[in-house]
């Protein structure tokens, strides 16, 4: 039986592997490896064994070649070697074309072209021809020929190989052996996987049909069937979610055997599908598995659940069910289910129940780790409660987690910095938030590289060091130096550290100059810089200095994103530079990077500011043409202008410009020969440029820029967009009246 097992899992050494699958399939990984069974005569009766599935298979075989059965022994055991021998044959030539050694099968029983002929016919002439051929045969060859017609098709024509399946497979006449066809499904469908022109319409049918086998073969002779693992899989992946609920409900109706991994599958799709209740149904029929089961696999699939939002109003109250129920099942939750609880708990402001759940884990042993941490200190930013980020940091000390964790330290300072940012100074004032945070960092690493840059402030308190000091990485280095560009240094404190920040990478400092491998600190620098006219000028500095690195330098220094040409010419625009933005705009443009919406909303406000309202409503249409719909930040930038009449003359204008365009565009499409189905127009603006441009950090003014959201992507803002697509412009500009005023 251990033979047959591995002929049925080779991979075709004609097809691409596929990793993904490798890794979750059962049968597929180890065994792949062996090539090919070595047929001894001791493996008869594994072959035997076989045959308590086929049995049905073999007593039609019997019939179908007129052998006379009988009561005696002798030719009742003369039989089922007969039959032994038709499985035999079967499983070596079908190894032989799984593993692409095509050269030591047999010749058909029939002429190839024969074959070819009749695979060549639509389904009605391709059953007459079956019939013909198998009359002419001899009556001891014809349980041969449904087996020598799909081997000649898998070795020859893949195509040919699915319409003899699909025309076959249900055939009551033709009696097709289960064996053979489930191990041609196999490999039809793991051909088509690896196929780059495989149609839609081709899964489409191939789900069918294993539906309908799989059903029918439960029917016909209460057999249960054993379709591939990977067969399942691969439906799966290649199908729509109405095939697959249906796909499901059919093995389960039919009680197809289904391994705990294939159950995994169903059940992160279902989850992906917005399906809860048949991702727990899965779940259950994993637990109810006789089969061993890998509960690391499952405990991830759980995970995935659990961190689904199936509703946006009752979204917690689901997901607090839904771990109820996976509890009760008994699986044993890891630190990855525990941590998405604590992440439900906090995004849901349940507090209390966030910090319940973060001790059942050291209750029980479990060991909580930097994302356990990183989610409490998510729950301190949104209360803004520092005092909870020092509870935070002595409970990690406790367990171990500090001092040599770099990411955490990171945490824990960016934490400060957010609820600094965010928060009223009140009586504590920005640049004691930074303070604390020099406390937090000086306490796990060494601040020599502060030092050097000259931003390390002294406490007035001492600090205790807590084990062996460590350097810091580039990512907490440069939470260090936004800290202190956000809340501590005057503009010109901030000119002279870019010096010596610029001096440093220059000279290839080993820390300093690896934290200009993103674009972060310069768009931070700009964005301080900009703010103020002694030294906005810089800006051409910043910018010069990352399109024209030093050649000494190890580093790859960050070249200027979207972003950042979009704040210098924010900072132009806010100082009154109108040429110097629309030049930054236009070498934008040049260098071929697409302006995205944060780069339209700051052109718009900078003609807003100006009192330009003709400049501004251009720059909106363009915007809208570019695919980019008016929002709030558009909306805010209009609202600077003060000349209201002159705004709203501005939007007639432009509305009436639109009407004359697309009458000249009609006349000349009128005179265009059609050509492509889709017209050049069309085919421009559906172009997507957005895979090769960085998403920015959406802002609509220089406050909201210099939020801090430059480094810390934790949280998006909402998207407050407003409709704008009215039937006609009047209705338009009149919306605008009223959302302006």
């Amino acid at each position: 039986m251990q033979g047959m097992i591995k002929s049925r899992t080779l991979e075709p050494s004609h097809l691409k592997r596929n990793p993904s699958v490798m890794d979750r399939q059962p049968g597929i990984g180890a065994e792949a490896s062996v090539r090919q069974p070595v047929w001894t005569t001791s493996r008869r009766q594994a072959i035997l064994g076989r045959l308590n599935r086929c049995e049905s298979d073999g007593a039609r075989l019997v019939s179908l070649a007129s052998w006379k059965r009988s009561d005696k022994n002798g030719k009742e055991q003369k039989a089922l070697e007969e039959i032994s021998s038709l499985l035999w044959r079967w499983t070596r030539c079908f190894a032989q074309i799984y593993n692409g050694r095509t050269e030591d099968i047999p010749p058909p029983i029939i002429p190839a072209s024969s074959i070819s002929s009749m695979l060549s016919e639509d389904r009605e002439g391709l059953l007459q021809s079956w019939e013909q051929l198998f009359v002419q045969l001899r009556p001891r060859l014809r349980p041969l020929l449904w087996q020598d017609v799909m081997l000649w098709a898998l070795e020859n024509d893949i195509d040919k190989a699915f319409t003899f399946l699909d025309a076959t497979i249900s055939e009551p006449l033709i009696m097709a052996p289960r064996y053979a066809v489930e191990d041609a499904l196999l490999y039809v469908i793991s051909a088509y996987s690896q196929s780059q022109t495989a149609e839609q319409s081709i899964w489409n049918k191939l789900h069918r049909l294993v539906r309908s086998y799989v059903a029918e073969s439960m029917l016909s002779d209460g057999r249960i069937s054993s379709m591939p693992q990977k067969v399942v899989y691969l439906l799966l992946q290649h199908s729509d979610d109405v095939r697959v609920q249906a796909l499901y409900e059919t093995l389960f109706t039919f009680r197809s055997h289904l391994l705990p991994y294939t159950l995994t599958h169903f059940m992160d799709r279902f989850t992906q599908m917005g399906r809860p209740d048949l991702a727990m149904d899965a779940l259950r029929s994993i637990k109810a598995s006789p089969h061993d089961v890998h509960y690391q696999v499952v405990r991830f699939s759980c995970t995935i659940l659990l961190r689904k939002r199936f509703d946006a109003a009752e979204w917690y109250r689901i997901q607090s069910q839904l771990a109820t129920e996976i509890l009760e099942l008994g699986i044993r939750p890891n630190m990855a289910m525990l941590n998405a609880l604590i992440l439900n708990a906090v995004e849901a402001h349940d507090y209390q129940t966030a910090q319940a759940i973060f001790e059942t884990a050291r209750l029980h042993g479990i060991r909580r780790d930097t994302i356990t941490y990183s989610i409490l200190l998510k729950g301190a930013y949104q209360n803004l409660d520092e005092s909870l980020v020092e509870t935070i940091m002595q409970t990690a000390e406790a367990d171990g987690a500090l001092p040599r964790n770099n990411q955490l330290v990171s945490c824990l300072v960016a934490t400060i910095l957010k609820i600094s940012q965010n928060k009223d100074p009140g009586v504590v004032s920005r640049a004691s938030r930074y303070r604390a945070m020099c406390r937090v960092y000086a306490r796990y690493c060494d601040t020599q590289p502060l030092r050097e840059l000259g931003i390390y402030v002294d406490s007035d308190e001492s600090i205790d060091t807590v084990g062996s000091i460590s350097q810091p990485s580039p990512q907490l280095l440069s939470i260090m130096i936004l800290g202190y560009i956000s809340l501590f240094g005057r503009h010109e404190d901030i000119q002279d550290l870019y010096h010596r920040y610029q001096d440093h990478i220059a000279q290839d400092h080993h820390l300093i100059a690896s934290t200009a491998a993103t674009d972060h600190l310069a768009n931070a620098f700009l964005l301080r810089l900009g703010r103020n006219k002694s030294t906005f000028m810089m800006s051409s500095l910043v910018l010069r200095n990352m399109l024209e690195p030093p050649a000494s330098s190890a580093v790859k220094i960050a070249r200027p994103t979207v972003q950042t040409w979009s704040i210098v010419a924010h900072s132009y625009f806010s100082n009154g530079q109108r040429a110097a933005g629309e030049r930054i705009i236009q070498m934008m443009q040049e260098k071929g990077l697409r302006l995205n919406k944060v780069t339209w909303n700051t052109i718009i406000a900078g003609y807003a500011r100006m009192q330009d309202a003709f400049a501004a409503v251009d720059a909106m249409r363009d915007m809208e043409n570019a695919r980019f719909p008016v929002d709030s930040y558009t909306l805010k930038a209009l609202s600077q202008i003060k000349d209201r009449g002159r705004l709203l003359d501005a939007l007639r204008k432009s509305a009436t410009t639109d009407d004359e365009n697309q009458a000249d565009e009609q006349v000349v499409e009128d005179y265009t020969p059609v050509i492509y189905d889709v017209s050049p127009k069309d085919a421009f603006e559906g172009c997507n440029y957005s895979a090769t441009v960085p998403p920015p950090h959406h802002s609509g003014s220089s406050r909201q820029l210099s939020s801090g959201n430059i480094m810390f992507q934790t949280e998006q803002e909402a998207d407050d967009r407003v409709s704008s697509e009215s039937t006609n412009d009047p209705e338009r500009i009149q919306w605008f009246q009223q959302a302006l005023t």
